[in-house]
C-alpha cells in the first residue's frame, strides 16, 4: 500500500469517533457505515487524497442521508437544563445533541485551572500545542519534528484543511512564529525523536475524553460547551485581545476575514489582569508584539 493511502486510512481512523464524543456533535455516515471526518464545528472535511463527498441534505431539523434520501433520520430536538444545549433521538435510536453556540473560549484563569486538572504529560503536551499554535486538531497531530525550525523559531503546518469550496485541491502549508518559551518545551518534547517522527499528540477520542474530565474537575460549569476546536478559538481571541491585526490572526489560523469575524472574533471583554495572564501563557509571542508597537 502506498504511503499516501496509509496516511489517508490512518487519518480516517483517527477521526472516526471524534464527533461522537464531542459535546454536541455527531458525524454523518458514509456508504460503508463509517463516520466521515468532520472539523470541530461540525462541517465535513474533504480528505486530502480522495474525492469530495456530498454533504447530507438538511431541511430544518431533518437530516437525510447522502446516499439513501428516503431513510427517515429526522430529529426532534428538546431543551435541556442547559440553555445552549439541545438533545434528541434519531429514528434509529441514536442519541443526538446540538450546541447552539460554538463560540465559547477559555478565559486565562479557566485555562490554568483546566491545565492543572489534566491527568498525564501526554495530555498536557497535546493541549500545549493547540493553545500555542491555534492549529486544528488534525494539523497538530501531523506535526513532525522536521516541521519545527528551532533556529528561526517557526513552525510549518503541512497537513492543513483543504478548502474545496474555494477551489483548493491540495493542502496549503502555512508557517508562523512561536514563542521562545514554547520552542524550549518543543525541544524537550522532541529530543528523542527522529526528524520524520510525529510530535506525539494523543488521538482525538482520547483527547476529547481527557478534556471533558479535566473541565468537570476544574469546576467549569458549562463544560458541555467545549470541544477541541474551542482551544483554537481561544488562541484567536487571545491574540485579538492583544491587538494583533486581523491579517496576522487570519494568516496564523488559515482563515479569511469573514470566517474570523463570524466564528472567532469577540468584543473586547478581557480585563487588564486577563491580558497579563494571556501574555504569561503565550510568552513572548505576545510580549515581542507589544515591544514592536512601542
Amino acid at each position: 500500500m502506498e504511503t499516501k493511502q496509509i496516511e489517508v486510512k490512518r487519518h480516517k481512523l483517527q477521526q472516526q469517533f471524534l464527533e461522537q464524543i464531542e459535546f454536541g456533535n455527531h458525524s454523518p455516515q458514509d456508504s460503508s457505515g463509517a463516520l466521515r471526518p468532520n472539523d470541530h464545528e461540525g462541517r465535513q472535511l474533504v480528505d486530502n487524497h480522495s474525492p469530495q463527498t456530498k454533504p447530507p441534505i438538511t431541511i430544518g431539523a431533518s437530516r437525510l442521508g447522502a446516499r439513501d434520501k428516503t431513510e427517515d433520520t429526522s430529529l426532534i430536538l428538546k431543551d435541556t437544563e442547559h440553555q445552549e444545549l439541545k438533545v434528541g433521538i434519531k429514528s434509529n435510536g441514536q442519541k443526538y445533541s446540538v450546541r447552539t453556540n460554538r463560540k465559547r473560549f477559555f478565559y486565562p484563569n479557566e485555562w490554568n485551572s483546566f491545565l492543572e486538572c489534566l491527568a498525564s504529560p501526554k495530555q498536557k503536551l497535546s493541549f500545549d500545542i493547540l493553545v500555542n499554535t491555534g492549529c486544528r486538531y488534525n494539523e497538530g497531530f501531523n506535526i513532525r519534528k522536521r516541521d519545527i525550525d528551532f533556529e528561526r523559531g517557526t513552525l510549518t503546518l503541512k497537513v492543513t484543511k483543504i478548502k474545496a469550496k474555494k477551489g483548493q485541491k491540495f493542502p496549503e502549508p502555512r508557517t508562523f512564529r512561536l514563542s521562545t518559551q514554547f520552542l524550549e518545551r518543543l525541544k524537550q518534547y522532541t529530543k528523542n525523536l527522529n526528524d520524520d517522527e510525529k510530535i506525539g499528540m494523543l488521538s482525538a477520542p482520547a483527547l476529547n475524553i481527557a478534556m471533558k474530565k479535566a473541565l468537570i474537575k476544574a469546576g467549569i460549569k458549562d463544560f458541555y460547551m467545549f470541544s477541541l476546536h474551542n482551544v483554537r478559538k481561544t488562541h484567536g481571541n487571545w491574540l485579538n485581545a492583544h491587538k494583533f491585526t486581523i491579517v496576522d490572526i487570519c494568516k496564523r489560523l488559515g482563515h479569511d476575514y469573514n470566517t474570523f469575524l463570524g466564528s472567532y472574533a469577540s468584543a473586547d471583554i478581557f480585563r487588564d489582569e486577563d491580558r497579563v495572564e494571556i501574555a504569561v501563557i503565550l510568552g513572548d509571542l505576545i510580549k515581542s508584539k507589544e515591544v514592536l508597537k512601542c
